[in-house]
């Protein structure tokens, strides 16, 4: 996705897993090594579902995933990585559409018809898959694999991608798709704030501190507002990104060793128990983002595509990891013991075949769908 000059309307866009396109942009290339780093964060979060019996663990304990020892912080906090992708989403967003949006070169049927045609395709295509497998597998075993609320009222709320709008954990269907349900929310309050010009840095902060507020006084339990204060952490971060470039290099280099230790810091903090993980993603994800957009620069060549599609996968990813736990629940005869799910070759080919099936899924599904829906909605 290459970045829009100052006049130019916004053609494309991004999205918390699901993700943006940026491997045309240099300088922005740190940022898809971090969307792939969430994807594989989430991954790894969700390898307990292949010791799931119907709808309890069997022979599973946490020490014993493969490679516990150094993937720990994923296998017990890789949830934490749809956090990052929503501020992830905050940083592009403002980056592509703030300015335009607020002097309303982007009409709202534009920016839904954006969103929609990069959405949905997959997400309705995985929908369907899911709901044919679960049935396959509530038939075999009476009962439903993993996420529970298999029925007509969640289906359809998956239909509208609207499945965790009502802020109830009432897990259904292809089950990570509540987080994009819940940024979809957060599109339509970023559309908003920038039509009534809330962009200025002051407006960020006040929107994160009253996110934040609202958080910390559990007013509510809905995810939207935690959604809210990731993408406003991420859209500062991209005024931080901007103001950074503005100052002389001296003081940017000072920035960066400021950052580094800041982040080490947080890092000894969180490792000894006093600060807690979603406050040490609140602070990761800036750092790690003004780190890799500086740090992260290839000339245009091979290095560049391949970190360009490994950013490409992760909406992919994202959507198809729990249809591929479900199909092999399905040929184990949803029986894990028959799995090798100790073996550290047993967690590579989940990986490797969740990527490798994600890149020509890209290529072949949510793009050739993507253009096909843009053409016909935006003509």
């Amino acid at each position: 996705m290459s970045a829009p000059s100052a006049s130019t309307v916004p053609v494309a866009s991004t999205s918390a897993p699901a993700g943006a396109r940026v491997a045309a942009e240099p300088t922005l290339l740190g940022l898809e090594l971090l969307r792939f780093a969430c994807a594989v964060s989430v991954l790894l979060w969700h390898y307990n579902h292949f010791y799931v019996r119907g709808t309890a663990h069997q022979g599973f304990h946490i020490e014993g995933q493969p490679l516990y020892a150094l993937l720990k912080p994923f296998y017990e906090a890789g949830w934490l990585g749809v956090q990052v992708f929503w501020a992830l989403s905050g940083f592009i967003f403002f980056w592509k559409y703030a300015r335009p949006v607020s002097e309303g070169r982007v009409p709202a049927w534009r920016f839904a018809a954006l969103r929609f045609s990069r959405l949905y395709p997959l997400h309705l295509l995985t929908l369907l898959a899911v709901a044919g497998m679960a049935w396959l597998y509530r038939a075999q075993h009476g009962v439903d694999y993993v996420y529970q609320y298999n029925d007509l009222k969640h289906f359809v709320l998956h239909l509208f991608l609207a499945s965790d709008w009502p802020g109830r954990s009432e897990w259904s269907f292809n089950g990570p798709i509540w987080s994009v349900s819940i940024e979809v929310l957060a599109y339509g309050l970023f559309y908003a704030l920038c039509r009534l010009g809330w962009t200025r840095t002051w407006h960020v902060v006040a929107i994160i501190g009253m996110a934040g507020a609202v958080y910390a006084s559990r007013l509510t339990e809905h995810p939207l507002v935690l959604c809210v204060f990731f993408f406003y952490l991420g859209a500062l971060t991209h005024l931080a990104h901007q103001a950074l470039g503005r100052l002389p290099t001296g003081f940017q280099r000072g920035s960066v060793v400021a950052g580094a230790l800041l982040l080490v810091l947080g890092t000894a903090a969180t490792a000894f128990g006093l600060l807690r993980p979603m406050f040490y993603v609140a602070l990761l994800a800036p750092l790690a983002m003004l780190g890799l957009l500086r740090g992260v620069q290839p000339r245009p060549g091979r290095l560049a595509n391949l970190i360009g599609t490994l950013g490409h996968t992760t909406y992919a990813s994202y959507l198809l990891h729990y249809p591929l736990q479900l199909a092999v629940a399905l040929l184990s005869g949803g029986q894990p013991d028959r799995l090798p799910l100790g073996s550290p070759f047993w967690l590579l080919g989940y990986l490797v075949v969740t990527f490798a099936l994600a890149v020509p899924v890209y290529r072949l599904i949510e793009m050739p769908a993507q253009a096909a829906l843009r053409t016909r909605l935006l003509r």
